[in-house]
């Protein structure tokens, strides 16, 4: 009666002892990690819950000091290539009138969904604040480089004579045309960037872009995967070409010479509950830009989508943070994942009720 129970739980349970066995696992954690319970009931903790003993250690502290221990969050990598799950992890010892305490239960709640709705929170709170910022020093900006600019060429047709001078104000005034696209570009960044909505295919959009990306350079080969049961799209077509712009042209540099850049599309609907959308009860299209570059290094995966962030020699670090931007104004997501093998996927999630209705 009591497994029965135990097994009728949505919440995945396992029953540990003092050594880390596990001695019951009921029917959501096998389908959990996927396997039969009695399979798990031959795993040891560090096959469940990867490297380090954290969990084992918690299980020790719970029954040493018969109380509950939370960890909230815990990362569970269930599969190399996907996003981790976010749980929290309960440990209660299981007191028996008169007996000495050996098991402890585990119970696993997802929280990813509920993690991920205040990580974006907290983003659009720090974007919009970042973006106030760097407006207000663009503005502070624009005004003398503009009484530069215009001092400069007065000098430059001034020394049109003096090769030796006039060669510096050439200088200059190059300069100048790059300080005027970095600011441009600061104007563009930060608060709500209004959106031209219209009915549009997307994948005539993505064929533009890979058109445009193979005519500039002959490095790569790109591989098309396309959903033909995509509709079309209800959506600032210019905002997303620059996404999408952005995002191939960052995966042909990324890629070593005759490398693959895979261009994928696909509805994702609402059973696949473990992506990490904004929403796990929308439908969304989902688009994933992949390489076979190198990838991302750990440490900068938390400095991604922040504006002036770079690893380039040349850039200014705004081109991630505006698509992500761009994507977040279509109640969208723009997400990094890394590919199993090497390589980098950049994947932009926008809900499926952006279509047109009529």
């Amino acid at each position: 009666m009591e497994r029965a129970f135990l097994d009728s739980l949505s919440t995945p349970l396992l029953a540990v002892d003092r050594d880390g066995r596990i001695q019951f696992a009921n029917r959501a954690a096998a389908q959990l990690w996927r396997v039969p319970a009695e399979r798990l009931q031959q795993l040891d903790m560090g096959r469940l819950f990867g490297p380090g003993d954290m969990i084992a250690t918690q299980v020790r502290r719970a029954l040493d000091s018969e109380t509950t221990v939370t960890i909230n969050p815990f990362s569970l990598l269930l599969e190399e290539g996907h996003a981790p799950l976010s749980l929290r992890v309960q440990v209660d010892p299981v007191l028996e009138s008169g007996q000495p305490v050996e098991q402890a239960m585990v119970s696993l709640l997802d929280v990813t969904h509920q993690m991920q709705i205040e990580s974006n929170e907290a983003g659009t709170r720090l974007m919009h604040s970042i973006g106030l910022m760097v407006r207000r020093l663009a503005h502070e900006v624009q005004n003398p480089l503009s009484g530069i600019k215009g001092a400069t060429q007065l000098l430059a047709r001034r020394t049109e004579e003096l090769p030796e001078l006039h060669s510096f104000s050439k200088v200059i005034l190059r300069e100048i045309g790059r300080l005027e696209r970095l600011v441009k570009d600061l104007l563009q960044y930060g608060g709500d960037p209004p959106l031209t909505r219209s009915r549009f295919n997307l994948h005539e959009l993505l064929d533009t872009v890979i058109w445009f990306q193979g005519n500039s350079s002959d490095k790569v080969r790109f591989e098309r995967i396309f959903d033909p049961s995509m509709p079309d799209m209800w959506g600032d077509r210019d905002r997303l070409h620059q996404v999408f712009l952005n995002l191939i042209r960052n995966a042909v540099e990324a890629s070593p010479t005759g490398g693959v850049v895979r261009v994928t599309t696909r509805i994702l609907g609402p059973w696949r509950s473990r992506e990490l959308v904004p929403d796990s009860s929308k439908t969304y299209f989902q688009i994933e830009v992949a390489d076979e570059g190198p990838g991302v290094r750990p440490e900068n995966l938390g400095s991604l989508f922040t504006p002036f962030f770079t690893t380039k020699k040349s850039g200014n670090g705004l081109g991630l943070s505006l698509c992500y931007q761009l994507v977040r104004a279509h109640a969208g997501q723009l997400r990094y994942q890394a590919v199993s093998g090497g390589g980098a996927a950049f994947i932009v999630d926008l809900p499926l009720d952006t279509v047109s209705a009529d």
